[in-house]
């Protein structure tokens, strides 16, 4: 005991050791030390503890046995272990067996990216194995692809843990997401899984549901993700995103990085069973310098569409300036018939619905001079659907429901 300091007594929460002389002040710290004990549980329970890849034919490590192995190239995800359980993606079952892991069954995929708002700021980075470009230590020439959706989405079913997205800034990225089907919800599998590949923030990014106007669906969850326990590490390669071709920094070669993943079933999000057919979309909502491989889904409990082609942000252009045409569609929702205002046409424009599948449903060409367009839409279902516009130099996307 310190003399100097009479009647102290000790707390012990976890492995916290705080000492306070104050009775009540100690009552304060002992639940604000139980509450943030609980979050920390919390969010261990969610995280990923061990993951299985095919990297040189096959990989694992785990929390408390890192592997001394460190991937340096595309690998696919095999499996996880979520809450004690054992997963397969569904990549390559066959493998798991041989090995002699036990496992459940699963099959899961890349969510395909329909937007990311402020993609890049001056320190974005697409991340590659070290040995992806096959150049040891340097860059390769011709360089990679600069495309930052590729990556988020590319290997065998989307699921590769050697490619992705560093450093990406505050903003959004919505992932095209339906048909979530309720008798899944709350059965303790992770519905998705999303992925953490370099140095987190140490601030929150959120997590949610929207509807197709973009509204929260349920509730949103807030992860830091540098609290996620690490699952393993690997060596990559960090290309600068801001320049074409894109440059390999020095300093940014050969760099070694955690793996961490982390999950949760549909109920994590207060999605139930009177919600569940709302979702149209699911939104990342990027705290700043978050560093993602993939967001994968449980396509046994998603149906996803998946090939809607890929925009800057929904409602804006792919072009940093706006579209030369102007186009207001209503009423949206809308029922037999979708009428489209716009500014002279040129006999460049063509409009096309899609369906959240990515099948393109109609397609008109307005009138050179015209001003207004009509869809005739009572043969279609009640849905959700994607306006496209494009006049040859640009592209520009709308939202619409039909009830």
């Amino acid at each position: 005991m310190n003399p100097l300091v009479p009647n102290r007594k000790q707390i012990i929460v976890s492995t916290v050791s705080v000492a306070f002389p104050d009775y009540f002040l100690r009552r304060r710290v002992l639940i604000t030390l139980l509450l943030l004990t609980a979050f920390y549980l919390r969010i261990n329970a969610q995280a990923v503890s061990e993951v299985i890849t095919d990297y040189n034919g096959y990989w694992k490590s785990r929390q408390n046995s890192i592997s001394p192995v460190k991937p340096d190239n595309s690998h696919n995800m095999l499996a996880f272990t979520f809450n004690g359980t054992r997963y397969s993606t569904g990549v390559n079952d066959a493998l798991l067996t041989s090995r002699g892991d036990v496992f459940v069954p699963g099959d899961y995929r890349a969510l395909q990216v329909y937007s990311i708002a402020n993609p890049t700021n001056a320190n974005t980075k697409i991340g590659l194995g070290a040995l992806y470009d096959g150049v040891h230590n340097g860059p390769s020439n011709p360089r990679p692809s600069n495309n930052i959706a590729q990556y988020l989405t590319d290997g065998i079913n989307g699921l590769n843990l050697g490619t992705g997205i560093a450093n990406l800034p505050a903003g959004e990225i919505m992932f095209a997401l339906t048909g979530l089907q309720s008798q899944f919800i709350g059965d303790g599998i992770p519905d998705l899984l999303v992925t953490q590949i370099a140095d987190p923030s140490s601030s929150a990014d959120s997590y949610e549901f929207t509807d197709a106007n973009g509204n929260r669906i349920g509730n949103k969850v807030d992860v830091v993700i540098n609290t996620v326990p690490r699952v393993g590490v690997w060596v990559a390669d960090f290309y600068d995103v801001n320049t074409n071709p894109m440059a390999l920094i020095a300093g940014f070669t050969q760099t070694e990085r955690n793996i961490r993943i982390w999950g949760a079933d549909f109920s994590a999000f207060g999605i139930n069973s009177s919600n569940v057919h709302d979702v149209v979309y699911f939104r990342i909502r990027i705290s700043g310098d978050s560093d993602v491989a993939f967001v994968a889904y449980n396509n046994q409990a998603v149906s996803v569409g998946g090939l809607l082609p890929y925009y800057n942000q929904p409602g804006r252009t792919n072009n940093p300036s706006e579209p030369t045409t102007k186009t207001q569609a209503y009423p949206n929702p809308f029922t037999n018939k979708l009428i489209l205002k716009h500014q002279p046409a040129t006999g460049e424009e063509q409009y096309t619905l899609y369906n959240i599948q990515g099948v393109a449903l109609l397609q008109h060409r307005p009138v050179k001079g015209s001003v207004q367009s009509t869809f005739d839409t009572q043969q279609l279902p009640a849905d959700t659907y994607v306006l496209v516009l494009s006049n040859g130099k640009e592209q520009h996307t709308e939202l619409l429901v039909k009830k």
